[in-house]
């Protein structure tokens, strides 16, 4: 298994691929990159190590890529809720 690092910006793109596209698009354009990038700093904050498995080139592991995703959902669901965006 290879343990070369990729860029943030590709590791944001890993992340937010595991987000439902019909979620992003309900965020206002205007400020959806900020939502995002917020977003994904949060996870390197809250759970490095979940951003460090992304981080590395390749496909996110089975149980790394599922944790994430839950995590994202709660994010988006919270935020959606507090901003009232259905």
């Amino acid at each position: 298994m290879t343990t070369s690092e990729i860029s943030d910006k590709e590791t944001a793109a890993k992340i937010l691929a595991l987000v439902p596209q019909e979620w992003i698009k309900r965020i206002p354009f205007f400020v959806r990159k900020h939502a995002t990038t917020r977003t994904i700093k949060r996870i390197s904050i809250e759970h490095p190590e979940l951003y460090a498995v992304a981080k590395r080139s390749g496909e996110i592991p089975e149980k790394e890529r599922e944790e994430l995703r839950q995590i994202l959902t709660g994010i988006f669901q919270e935020k959606m809720n507090k901003h009232k965006i259905k």
